[in-house]
């Protein structure tokens, strides 16, 4: 165990009173070791935090579905959205997330870039393995594709959420479909989570460095499915990275899943993919759950841009 790492002086007060904060609430708590627990324990961090996000981000959020699978659409409140829409594939180990989890990663999203986030409640591991997931986003993209150009539609996650992205992305150019007019993939993406990262992190927050741990091949959701599919690590395949649409990555020094992302940009760039990488120093894993952080505000503010900028 190692004395957690001070941050350089560019690194805002806030994002360092709230890592301090978090470190001192996950050394005193007991992580469950049950699904059920987890999916318990998670959805309670995501509930503390949307309430603030909730404060802030002023949105209406409808339950609905689309093309068979359960939905949140949100949308800024008060404000008229064009056709322009995000799908927002939330984080959790592809095991936990839904509900308070999903809308924690939609609504500032929502009320920054001015357009409609569409949570998506796709099917979780261990009860559903792959391609359950991805076949749910891609039904809710093919729903929303109907109606409206596919190039006006985008796609982002974060975490298990991003590497479902590039999946969900995979899959619609092996089976021809027309793609997002751009995508996000926030600390996970079509890649495994290796690398240095994942020991650099544990050094830098103080906890212990397991390079042997789990990885997202040996995560449930992945058991029985090929690392060497296309569309299960599509960044391994530069062919199928070639056909990528713009793509924003985001990572931060402190993420174990920062070599893995900051992989994916350099292999989008050699493939002649449009791909723009923000990384953050000092930022761990989905820093951008703290809502309130400059940092945060500097996340939406960038995937605000990426798609006002990309979508038609």
């Amino acid at each position: 165990m190692t004395g957690f790492q001070p941050f350089a002086p560019w690194v805002s007060a806030e994002a360092a009173e709230a890592a301090a904060r978090e470190a001192e609430r996950a050394a005193a708590a007991t992580l469950p070791t049950d699904i059920a627990g987890l999916r318990l324990h998670y959805d309670a961090f995501n509930r503390r935090h949307l309430a603030v996000a909730q404060d802030h981000y002023a949105v209406d959020i409808e339950r609905s579905e689309l093309g068979g699978v359960a939905v949140d659409i949100v949308t800024p409140k008060g404000a008229e959205v064009g056709p322009r829409t995000l799908l927002c594939l939330h984080g959790g180990a592809f095991m936990w997330g839904r509900g308070a989890g999903a809308l924690l990663e939609a609504v500032p999203v929502a009320a920054t870039a001015g357009l409609r986030v569409i949570a998506v409640e796709y099917a979780l591991a261990p009860e559903q393995v792959f391609p359950a997931a991805v076949n749910d986003v891609v039904a809710v993209f093919r729903a929303l594709a109907a109606n409206q150009p596919a190039a006006s539609i985008g796609v982002y996650g974060c975490s298990a959420g991003g590497a479902l992205t590039a999946q969900a992305t995979a899959r619609l150019i092996a089976e021809g479909d027309a793609l997002p007019g751009a995508i996000a993939m926030l600390h996970g993406t079509g890649l495994d989570m290796l690398g240095d990262s994942r020991a650099a992190s544990a050094f830098l927050t103080g906890g212990d460095a397991a390079p042997e741990g789990p990885t997202l091949a040996t995560m449930p959701y992945l058991m029985g499915a090929r690392a060497d599919d296309p569309l299960v690590f599509p960044g391994e395949h530069r062919d199928m990275l070639a056909q990528f649409p713009p793509s924003l990555l985001v990572t931060g020094t402190r993420d174990f899943a920062a070599s893995s992302v900051s992989m994916m940009h350099r292999r989008l760039h050699a493939a002649g993919a449009d791909a723009s990488l923000l990384h953050f120093d000092g930022m761990g894993h989905a820093h951008h759950m703290a809502t309130m952080l400059p940092e945060s505000r500097e996340t939406f503010a960038a995937l605000a841009a990426h798609f006002g900028r990309h979508l038609a």
